[in-house]
Parts: structure tokens; sequence; C-alpha cells
């Protein structure tokens, strides 16, 4: 108890001025923040700070750019806490993520600060998050994360494939969804290879559940056959 008790303080530290040695600049927010703490999750910001580190090391500030200033807010709360709350913080300005958004935009920022079990973590959350069915949010997140994760990233991509799968009676009706597929192809071919191979265990129940490699690209007309509209 009394170990519990002592982490559970560390969440007090968040964004203080006390014994601070780090500030951290995004988008229009500043956050203060211990490099003591954060380097029990990552190696990122003890090395941007060393002397031949980021151009702002000597002044013990970090400014990163091409990320929400709420996913650093929620990496941060993940790093003092071991967890991350959906709900807003009203400090700082403008709209918060979207509800898919939120998810992997963390996601996004854990990889590049190299800490795997946020991104194991907003992974799961998203999955969760997912069973609110919200089409034109889903739309949105599969454009972004395709657009800022690697083609080998598979867990997060599939996560969103596997929603797209259960949710393709809907989505095929969606004219946004059609004309984005079509602008997709990483994912289209992922998902398209998905509904062939689900498809492919009902025929023949037997069948390997392994999974092929995915084919380097899909024609339209594929598409169009595989998902069911002319």
């Amino acid at each position: 108890m009394e170990a519990l008790k002592f982490l559970s303080q560390f969440k007090t530290l968040m964004n203080s001025d006390l014994h601070s040695d780090l500030t951290i600049k995004v988008e229009n927010s500043t956050f203060k923040a211990h490099k003591a703490i954060l380097a029990i999750r990552t190696k990122f910001f003890t090395m941007a700070t060393k002397e031949h580190g980021f151009a702002e090391s000597k002044d013990n500030i970090v400014t990163i750019e091409d990320h929400s200033a709420h996913a650093v807010w929620r990496f941060l709360t993940y790093c003092y806490t071991g967890n991350y709350e959906e709900s807003q913080n009203k400090d700082i300005d403008g709209e918060d993520d979207g509800v898919f958004l939120k998810h992997t935009r963390v996601y996004a920022l854990a990889d590049m600060l190299d800490v795997p079990q946020l991104k194991l973590l907003a992974a799961g959350k998203l999955k969760v998050r997912l069973a609110l069915w919200r089409p034109k949010d889903f739309i949105k997140c599969v454009q972004e994360t395709y657009a800022t994760t690697y083609k080998n990233d598979l867990e997060i991509r599939n996560i969103l494939v596997d929603a797209a799968y259960d949710n393709r009676a809907g989505l095929v009706k969606l004219e946004i969804f059609r004309q984005e597929l079509e602008k997709m192809g990483e994912f289209s071919a992922a998902l398209v290879f998905k509904i062939t191979n689900e498809e492919s265990k009902v025929q023949d129940p037997k069948a390997s559940k392994a999974v092929a490699p995915l084919p380097q690209c899909w024609s339209g007309a594929s598409i169009s056959l595989e998902l069911g509209w002319d």
C-alpha cells in the first residue's frame, strides 16, 4: 500500500514548476516536466537535452512538432500515472482530438518517442472505442493513421481494417468512404484481403488461418468487386 501511495504522488508533479527541469513546447502549449520521471518511459528527452541534442538543449526546452498538444498531454499523463484519460484538458487551447484520433495520435507519438507499452495501451483503447461506431470519424482516423504510420506497423492498422470489415455493410453505402477508398491503396488492399481471407474460411473451415503477404496493388475494379458495388 505504501508503494502505491508513493507512486500516486507522481501525479501531483504533473505540469508543476516544483523541481521541474524540462519544458516541452507543442503547438501553443507549454508543459513543465521532470526528466527523471520521463526517463522511466523513454530515452528521448534525455538524449534531446544532452550537450549535442536539440538546439534548445542548453535551456532544457524541447519543442515537439507534427503532434497535437492533446496527444502530448496524454503522453505525460501516462508517464506520471501509467494511464491516460479520454476527457479533454480544458487548459489546452483548441478543440480536442477526435473520438478515435485521440488514441491514434497518442499511438503515433508513442512510436516517435519509442514507448512500446503506450502504443499497446493506445491501440487497446482505440479498439474499445471503435465499438461506439462513428463512420465519418472512422474515415478521418483511417486517412490520418495510414499517412502517419509505417507500412509494417500492423498493430494499429489491423485494428482499423478489422473495424472496417465488421462495419463494411454500412460503410460501402457512404459516398465519402467509396471515394476515399480509391485513394488509400494500402488500406484498400488490406481490407480486400481481409474480406477474401474471411470468405475462404467460411467456404473451407479447415483452411489455414495463416495470413499470406499482401499483394503489391489492387485495381479499382477488384476493390469494387470485393466490397460489393458496381
